[in-house]
């Protein structure tokens, strides 16, 4: 009992450490006129914790991300992620616009299909992806009736901020479970159902690639 007391004591002034160095950060990068990043809520975390069982591993991972996020295990500050493998249940939050998105999107499904991670959450903020990056309709994806607030690290703590975006939230369920069984995405669409529509297609599972080469074969016209 006492040693648990003192190890959630440690990671508590570990967090309030790593919200005082972040909060100096982001007064330094105001006084430049730099934008500031804007992070998920806890409340989404949690339901995607809730969904995957854990969450073992975020690669997009910064110090006040991982505050919030309180992962198993984040990229130490010398790899860089999108060129190593990951492992376990993944939370994914990529910060910038869509081509950044797509990136990490592209590495998050890598990992997946070739059984390097176990289950994923992706949550970005640029919904342009649904067309960017059609691959996601092979999955269960969350898109929020109304945009999603995330905070901003401040002197004064995180504040809520409405981004100018809309939001997306997708799900890779464990590779075991078949794709084509909406059964298997269950707790993901009652996790999720009352902030956005839950999509999923029995039509997942398809490869898009064979789509695109069948496209470019036929070119049919609209």
């Amino acid at each position: 009992m006492l040693e648990q007391e003192h190890l959630q004591s440690k990671q508590v002034g570990a967090k309030k450490a790593l919200e005082r160095s972040q909060k100096n950060l982001a007064d330094k990068l105001a006084a430049k006129g730099l934008k500031l990043p804007l992070y998920p809520t806890p409340q989404l975390i949690d339901r995607a914790r809730e969904v995957m069982g854990s969450i073992d591993f975020d690669p997009t991972s910064d110090p006040v991300q991982q505050v919030l996020v309180d992962a198993t295990s984040v990229p130490s500050i010398e790899v860089n992620p999108l060129q190593e493998h990951w492992h376990g249940n993944v939370w994914v939050a990529p910060k910038g616009a869509v081509r950044d998105s797509r990136i990490w999107l592209n590495k998050t499904l890598s990992e997946y299909r070739n059984g390097y991670i176990k289950s994923f959450v992706f949550f970005s903020s640029a919904s342009e992806l649904l067309r960017a990056a059609p691959v996601v309709w092979d999955y269960p994806i969350c898109i929020p009736f109304k945009r999603v607030k995330q905070l901003r690290a401040t002197s004064n703590g995180f504040e809520p901020v409405s981004p100018s975006t809309w939001n997306l939230i997708i799900f890779g369920p464990p590779i075991s479970q078949a794709l084509t069984d909406i059964d298997k995405v269950s707790l993901f669409y009652n996790s999720f159902r009352d902030i956005g529509r839950v999509i999923y297609s029995e039509y997942a599972g398809d490869n898009w690639s064979k789509d695109l080469e069948y496209y470019e074969d036929n070119k049919g016209i609209i």
